[in-house]
């Protein structure tokens, strides 16, 4: 069975994959592989540190330079314009990755 932080950074990986859909192609293909390794190094380490609360840290920082670093990568691109209508994608992702972490933290709660 699998521990529930073993969990909360197997699902955050998988969804971090997928938030990168708002780069652009090409930059998924030269970058993403590597940007999916350094966000699971980093959470692993945060979470050896401070548990389930320096997952939830990566995740802010994550978040928060998210969308300016794609739009930068898109005008870069010169495909700005597609990203508007990645940017719905993005936010329903986002919205999900907050409802999974409150799941987390109700089940950590739960469970003590």
């Amino acid at each position: 069975m699998m521990s529930l932080s073993r969990l909360a950074l197997h699902l955050s990986v998988g969804i971090y994959s997928c938030l990168l859909i708002i780069y652009p192609a090409s930059f998924r293909r030269e970058f993403g592989e590597e940007m999916v390794m350094v966000f699971e190094d980093m959470a692993l380490d945060a979470m050896r540190v401070r548990g389930i609360w320096g997952l939830v840290g990566v995740w802010y920082t994550v978040l928060s330079e998210l969308w300016s670093t794609a739009r930068e990568q898109h005008l870069l691109a010169g495909s700005y314009y597609r990203v508007r209508r990645i940017r719905n994608r993005a936010l329903q992702a986002v919205f999900s990755l907050i409802g999974l972490l409150g799941g987390f933290v109700w089940l950590l709660r739960s469970k003590h």
